[in-house]
C-alpha cells in the first residue's frame, strides 16, 4: 500500500532477527493504496511481503485477519500466508507500529478487466465463503450499515463539496436502507474488499486474493455485491450486463444463491455502493507529510449508486436472462 513509514534496511535487519532470516537482498516499497505501509522483500533468496499497520491499533483485529489468512491458506484459497517468529507470533513491531511478514505470491492485479475475469472472481469468492465455514474466530463489520451514520457525520463538510445538499439526501437513503435492512441471510466470513486491485491474475486465472483487513463475518450476497459493484461496471457507471451474469455463474458454479439472495442483490448493490462512497469521501486527500498516495474518486460511486436507484426495477438484475 502507500509507503507511509520509511525504514532503513538496518531496521529490516533488526526486525528479521525475530525470524531467523539474516540476509537482506533487496527490499522496495509499494505505492499503492491507502491503508498500510508494504515492502516487497528479497531475504534469503525468498521473496515476501513486510506489511506495517498505520490504521489497525488493535492486536485482536490483527491476530483475526491473519489467522484467517493462514487458515485460507490451509484450506486452498490462494492467499498471502503470515510468517510466525520466534515467539511464535504473527505480528511484530518496527518504528513502534504492529508488522508481520507474509509470503510473496506472484501475479498481478488488471486494469483491464475482461468477461472471463468475472466468471473466475465468482468462483473463487463462492470457494473462500465455502471454506471459511468451519474457521472458528469472528469479527463484526465495523462498516456495515450501523456504522454509516457516523461516517457521514463526520465528513459533512467533504461532502457538500462534491454535491450540493449532498449530506441531506445521504442522511436520508441511509434512513431508508436502514428500515428494509435483511436480517437471517447466508452469512459467514467475507472478504469485504475484493476490487481488482486486491487480486492477482496469471494467464487470466485468479492467482492470488490480498488485502483482507476489511474480512469480518457478514452475509455472503453482500460480499457478492460489492463485487459486482468492483468488476461489473464501465467506464460511464454503467453495469455491464454480461460481466454481471458471467460474475453470478461464477459464483453459483460452487454454491448456489437462495431466492431470498437472488432478490436482494439490487437492495445490497445499492447499499454497498454507499458505503463504498462513504469510505472513499473519509480518505479523500486527507492530510498526509510523508507520501502522496493513490485517492480513489468518491464520485465514481455516487454515479453508481444513482443507477442502482435509477434502474433497481427496470431488470438489469434478471438472472434469467
Amino acid at each position: 500500500m502507500g509507503v507511509f513509514t520509511h525504514i532503513s534496511e538496518e531496521e529490516l535487519s533488526f526486525f528479521l532477527n525475530d525470524y531467523n532470516l539474516k540476509n537482506v537482498e533487496s527490499f522496495i516499497g509499494i505505492n499503492e493504496g491507502i491503508q498500510n505501509t508494504n515492502y516487497k522483500t528479497r531475504i534469503d533468496s525468498k521473496d515476501f511481503i513486510l506489511t506495517i499497520y498505520e490504521n489497525i491499533d488493535e492486536n485482536n483485529d490483527l491476530d483475526f485477519f491473519l489467522s484467517l489468512m493462514n487458515y485460507l491458506s490451509s484450506q486452498g484459497i490462494k492467499c498471502p500466508t503470515p510468517i510466525k517468529n520466534s515467539s511464535l507470533n504473527y505480528i511484530g513491531k518496527i518504528k513502534s507500529k504492529p508488522a508481520a511478514l507474509l509470503t510473496f505470491l506472484n501475479g498481478k492485479s488488471t486494469l483491464n478487466i475482461k468477461k472471463n475475469h468475472t466468471f473466475e472472481i465468482g468462483k473463487v469468492l463462492a470457494e473462500m465463503h465455502i471454506s471459511t465455514k468451519d474457521f472458528p474466530m469472528k469479527k463484526k463489520n465495523d462498516l456495515s450499515i450501523n456504522g454509516w451514520e457516523k461516517l457521514l457525520i463526520k465528513n459533512k463538510d467533504k461532502i457538500n463539496k462534491f454535491e450540493s445538499n449532498l449530506f441531506e439526501k445521504i442522511k436520508n437513503k441511509i434512513i431508508k436502507i436502514k428500515e428494509k435492512w435483511p436480517k437471517n441471510l447466508p452469512s459467514g466470513i467475507i472478504h469485504g474488499d475484493l476490487f481488482p486491485d486486491n487480486v492477482l491474475f496469471k494467464e487470466e486465472k485468479v492467482s492470488g486474493l490480498i488485502d483482507f483487513y476489511f474480512s469480518c463475518n457478514d452475509f455472503f450476497i453482500y460480499d457478492l455485491c460489492i463485487c459486482i459493484n468492483a468488476w461489473c461496471f464501465n467506464e460511464n457507471n454503467e453495469l455491464k450486463k454480461d460481466f454481471f451474469h458471467n460474475l453470478i455463474r461464477g459464483y453459483q458454479s460452487i454454491r448456489k444463491l437462495e431466492k431470498e439472495e437472488i432478490i436482494l442483490i439490487p437492495f445490497l448493490c445499492h447499499a454497498s455502493s454507499l458505503r463504498f462512497f462513504l469510505t472513499r469521501i473519509d480518505n479523500w486527500k486527507n492530510k498526509n507529510d510523508l507520501d502522496i498516495v493513490n485517492y480513489q474518486d468518491p464520485m465514481e460511486f455516487l454515479e453508481i449508486i444513482k443507477f442502482h436507484e435509477l434502474n433497481a426495477d427496470k431488470g438489469y438484475y434478471n438472472l434469467n436472462e
